[in-house]
């Protein structure tokens, strides 16, 4: 099965901002993300999901009007909780440079492991992945119960979400030590097609 990946588009939030749950409104219309990003993905696919955060239902909405399957509810678009970007909790939302560093020092040291206040570590957000990813692989219960119902192979899904939870899976597929998942660019409106078997 290919697996498209997709991160949502640029959003309004000031350079510097510590946001995962925090929903911001988009910086630019989203038509123009959709135009850059459809040329990337297949010109036909089997099932689309979508992160529950409004900044990537519209996206999921935009691409699937051009589709030809527009749907202007958002709440008829497939969303799984697990692909919502990594929980900050009490910075969430925040200038980084006002969380203090007595907070944010001992996280950067080990931020794969350390949770932030009220929030995930980087561990949590890997483990929805490794979980989602293991519904949609061969015999996965998902994948299955989608086959069963469809009566036919699932080929193709596209998923549209956040940086984090692209990163936790591309370190996965590709053998990258977590501690370097960001080190790669992972832009807005990006596509990260993986094989899933």
């Amino acid at each position: 099965m290919d697996l498209y990946l997709i991160r949502h588009p640029e959003t309004i939030a000031p350079k510097g901002t510590c946001y995962g749950r925090t929903d911001f409104p988009l910086k630019y219309p989203v038509e123009d993300t959709a135009d850059s990003t459809f040329p990337h993905l297949p010109p036909n696919f089997d099932h689309f999901l979508s992160s529950p955060a409004p900044r990537a239902l519209k996206l999921s909405s935009a691409l699937l009007s051009r589709y030809k399957l527009s749907t202007i509810d958002h709440s008829l678009i497939p969303t799984d909780e697990r692909l919502w970007e990594m929980n900050f909790g009490d910075w969430d939302g925040k200038l980084w440079e006002e969380i203090p560093r007595k907070e944010t020092i001992p996280w950067m040291k080990d931020f794969v492991n350390a949770k932030t206040p009220g929030g995930e570590a980087f561990t949590d957000l890997i483990f929805r992945m490794d979980s989602f990813l293991e519904d949609w692989k061969a015999g996965g219960h998902l994948r299955t119960h989608w086959e069963t119902n469809n009566n036919q192979s699932l080929r193709s899904l596209i998923v549209v979400c956040h940086s984090g939870p692209i990163r936790a899976v591309l370190c996965k597929q590709f053998g990258t030590p977590y501690e370097e998942a960001f080190k790669s660019p992972v832009d807005f409106g990006s596509v990260h097609k993986i094989e899933i078997t």
